[in-house]
């Protein structure tokens, strides 16, 4: 009786042992799938996180290429066909009434305008990018024309000067395209009359600018990236310069573009060009400076250098600053936090005015 129990004990300890170790090879083998499809699963997480990575590196250097592809005026921060090497360009630009209208004005970047003798103004018109086929009509210079030209190194396009401009041209040895000496670069239109018919254009300048030694400029301005447009009224939507010998500039604001339309004397005489279109800028800047009649003709002592009050305009707004000359660099222009001031992209006109100077601005009536 003692064996068949000790052998029915012996098999039931092999049968549970065995049962046993079953289950445990059972569990290993769950596990270590379960482990292999945690160590697949990671893998894929892994690779997926790769390939986005890869995908966001190729879209930013897409859009770095893109960027780099795309290229902005130094001047305006426009985008220009191709890049430029060539130094700038600037034109003395007559603006008596005989002159008007005037060409290729309204598609220069950046332009100045000065008082000169007998209550009329002048304008330097700087071109870099794009060069107009006509110019004009050109007339001559004075020294504070001199000195702006400077800041660009620009070469000077011009019929003649002051005696003080002769002087300081000869004096600064500076690079300018006199008509008097190189008449070859300039053309008189026969359907107006001397002397406000004198005109240059790209043609005529292309090689003699290229074969000049090239300059590498930085933007002038500190140019915001992103414009908002708005339709809502302004309290600077029409500005009048009010410069001496009764000449009055005018501008008024569109809201709908975000630009400034100009005029002359009044609001119903618009300042047009040639080809029948009304200048039109995106920026406005009010440089006082100190002026002085110096001769018996009434030509003009201007002092660019010492610094003093300013206004700027853009976005329908007038803001208060002031303006500093650095050396030979850039004339900068600061709010009143002592902020190098930003403008929009788009042209950039600067009135150049005695420090006496009337500016008025108002919210308008009605838009154009």
């Amino acid at each position: 009786m003692k064996k068949p129990f000790i052998y029915g004990l012996i098999i039931l300890i092999i049968i549970v042992t065995g049962a046993f170790l079953l289950r445990s090879s059972l569990l290993n083998n769950v596990s270590s799938n379960d482990q292999s499809e945690k160590e697949s699963t990671t893998e894929v997480v892994k690779d997926e996180k790769q390939d986005n990575q890869k995908q966001s590196e190729q879209v930013k250097q897409d859009n770095n290429e893109e960027k780099e592809d795309i290229n902005l005026s130094k001047f305006s921060y426009l985008p220009i066909e191709k890049e430029v090497s060539h130094r700038a360009v600037i034109a003395s630009i007559e603006n008596s009434p005989q002159a008007r209208p005037q060409s290729g004005i309204s598609e220069a970047p950046l332009v100045y305008e000065f008082l000169v003798e007998g209550g009329i103004t002048r304008f330097l018109a700087l071109y870099w990018s794009d060069i107009p086929e006509k110019i004009g009509p050109i007339r001559s210079l004075r020294p504070y024309m001199i000195t702006i030209a400077r800041e660009y190194n620009a070469l000077l396009l011009h019929a003649g000067a002051s005696p003080d401009g002769f002087d300081l041209i000869k004096e600064l040895e500076y690079k300018s395209l006199d008509q008097i000496y190189n008449g070859k670069y300039y053309w008189r239109d026969e359907q107006e009359s001397i002397p406000h018919n004198l005109y240059t254009g790209e043609y005529r300048i292309y090689e003699y600018l290229n074969d000049m030694e090239h300059v590498e400029y930085e933007n002038r301005f500190n140019f915001e990236e992103i414009m908002i447009i708005s339709d809502a009224k302004a309290p600077a939507e029409e500005i009048t310069v009010d410069y001496w010998g009764n000449y009055k500039v005018l501008y008024r604001y569109i809201s709908e573009e975000n630009k400034y339309k100009r005029y002359l004397d009044s609001i119903d005489n618009s300042h047009l060009c040639e080809d029948g279109s009304q200048i039109e800028v995106s920026n406005i800047i009010v440089q006082f400076v100190d002026t002085s009649v110096k001769d018996d003709v009434g030509r003009l002592n201007m002092d660019l250098k010492s610094g003093d009050k300013a206004l700027y305009f853009k976005n329908g707004l007038a803001n208060e600053g002031y303006w500093e000359k650095s050396n030979e660099g850039y004339t900068n222009f600061y709010d009143n936090d002592n902020n190098i001031i930003t403008l929009n992209p788009g042209k950039t006109w600067i009135q150049i005015v005695p420090t006496n100077t009337n500016i008025s601005y108002k919210e308008s009536d009605d838009n154009d």
